[in-house]
């Protein structure tokens, strides 16, 4: 269930009505004329390769450094792209399949990450990996190659921009939590006054009652 076999030698109609040079066996068996048709395999299973970036330039000319990884496998299917597989990499290594991959997937996140900028590379990650996932399966659907899953693991930079944006934001947040506590101070001695002030009232009013009564 993991591996194509290809036989290769005879022309065949395919499902299309296409003559083809090759028949292709999935999960069965088979027969090859000796001398006349060969025999050669693909592998279906999923493997994983890393897809790093050193100083790509994002918005505003800054550069970044990606660390990710991304699940592809060669398509078992026609709808998947059997065929374009089958043409391109019958035969080849899987470091050729794996490093075609890996340059549609390191260009693609560097277009998306030339419109985006550090922050929004860091903050926006999911919407970036759904950019990039979109445009790549598009492409390596027709080198017959599946993308299964990608993931930015890390996002950094060497000249602290994004350090300096959290320490930024870290400010900002102990700023807004200081004025938060001051108004619930502020507020506090408000209401503390203004019970005061209905209890004294309350107390001269109380008295004046007495006067009177006495009087």
């Amino acid at each position: 269930p993991n591996e194509l076999v290809i036989i290769s030698g005879r022309k065949r109609k395919g499902p299309d009505n296409q003559d083809k040079g090759y028949r292709v066996i999935r999960g069965g068996r088979g027969f090859k004329l000796p001398f006349i048709e060969s025999v050669r395999t693909l592998a279906l299973t999923t493997r994983t390769i890393k897809v790093n970036l050193g100083r790509v330039l994002c918005k505003g000319m800054i550069p970044l450094e990606i660390e990710g990884k991304a699940n592809i496998k060669l398509a078992g299917r026609n709808e998947d792209g059997l065929d374009n597989a089958i043409e391109r990499f019958l035969g080849k290594s899987e470091d050729v399949i794996d490093k075609t991959a890996q340059q549609v997937i390191e260009g693609n996140l560097r277009g998306v990450l030339a419109g985006a900028t550090p922050e929004e590379a860091n903050v926006k990650r999911i919407e970036l990996i759904k950019s990039v996932v979109a445009n790549s399966r598009e492409e390596l659907f027709q080198l017959g190659i599946v993308l299964d899953s990608f993931q930015i693991l890390s996002i950094s930079d060497d000249h602290g921009h994004l350090e300096a944006i959290g320490r930024k934001r870290n400010a900002e947040v102990i700023r807004d939590a200081k004025v938060a506590e001051a108004k619930a101070s502020a507020e506090a001695r408000m209401v503390t006054a203004e019970q005061n002030q209905i209890g004294r009232e309350a107390e001269i009013n109380s008295q004046l009652s007495v006067v009177k009564k006495e009087n």
